[in-house]
């Protein structure tokens, strides 16, 4: 069962808890007041102490990871699977926990799993005892389009060009994610092929009730993390600088996590929060609606929507273990 107005004292284990996401999951939840840290799973470092692979989260040093299957049958409130795709899905019926949130792409198209993108699934995620956790440049592109989509405000195709920390791509070992490959250089890479467009335009159908095609062209660039999109549209009618902000305004006003800017979004104003910033202008000339949002990947596009996600399904404050401002400079 999931519990609404849930105890305190929850239990939330972790599969693939050695990796970036799992590790800001990990210290996300030293501050939440009704969850706590059970089993911690992981593949290759099960065994080994956990400060070893997260030496900023004290409290946990000297836990233990155990393996996957371990984690995966050893019950619990709820289990975050911070694994990387085709992993959750093969642990079939291991999975014991009555409330799961997996943060890989497996399940964000299965009609028996909600997509978690909170500000526009609400509802649906409170009934939830199953959630995929969107990916980061959805959660950005959706959150700044969407209002668009849904007041009609726009056409196809929308381009999207977004920039990306090294972090994104995880811990694998590859030369083009070196320091000496990475520093003072940026990249576009998967252009026409990337995984990511199904789920946006998915999206921009679900919760905007638009049709439209998106070319997305992701860059990587050299930072630790931050995720900022900019996309453009055919603007449907008239509308204006006011107007366009005006529409954000209306769709966020009351959420706690998504602030609109009079000002260009920057990835530094979010380091380290799940809070995404979002702005919007008209190019006359062209006829577009520019709009640009920003967030952590690692918290709102990861770790921290799922908590987000965790709290609304659990009947929890939407907000509780994620009120940490961003940190500056």
């Amino acid at each position: 069962m999931v519990y609404k107005h849930a105890p305190m004292g929850l239990t939330a284990n972790i599969l693939g808890a050695s990796g970036y996401s799992a590790g800001e999951l990990l210290r996300l939840l030293s501050g939440h007041p009704a969850i706590t840290v059970g089993v911690l799973g992981a593949h290759t470092r099960a065994g080994q102490a956990v400060g070893l692979t997260h030496p900023h989260l004290y409290e946990h040093r000297d836990d233990v990871f155990v393996d996957v299957q371990t984690a995966a049958g050893a019950g619990g409130d709820l289990l975050f699977s911070c694994m990387p795709s085709g992993s959750l899905a093969a642990l079939g019926e291991a999975v014991s926990a009555p409330l799961v949130i997996d943060l890989s792409d497996d399940f964000r198209a299965a009609p028996d799993w909600v997509y978690g993108l909170v500000e526009h699934a609400r509802d649906r995620v409170g009934d939830a005892t199953r959630i995929a956790n969107p990916g980061c440049y959805p959660t950005a592109t959706l959150l700044g389009l969407v209002p668009f989509a849904r007041s009609g405000l726009i056409g196809g195709p929308v381009i999207v060009d977004a920039l990306s920390g090294v972090s994104g791509a995880g811990k694998g070992l590859d030369d083009s994610l070196s320091f000496s490959a990475l520093h003072g250089s940026s990249t576009a890479y998967g252009a026409t092929m990337h995984r990511h467009v199904p789920e946006m335009e998915r999206g921009l159908v679900s919760f905007g009730g638009a049709d439209l095609t998106i070319s997305f062209t992701p860059h990587l660039v050299p930072m630790a993390r931050g995720l900022l999109v900019t996309a453009r549209a055919p603007l449907n009618g008239t509308l204006d600088d006011a107007g366009a902000l005006a529409v954000l305004h209306e769709a966020y006003s009351d959420e706690p996590f998504v602030t609109v800017t009079d000002a260009w979004p920057s990835t530094k104003a979010v380091q380290g929060s799940n809070h995404a910033l979002v702005s919007a202008r008209v190019d006359d000339r062209t006829g577009l609606v520019i709009v640009s949002a920003t967030i952590d990947n690692l918290v709102k596009g990861a770790a921290g929507q799922a908590l987000q996600n965790a709290n609304v399904a659990l009947g929890l404050d939407e907000t509780l273990g994620l009120e940490q401002i961003a940190v500056w400079p």
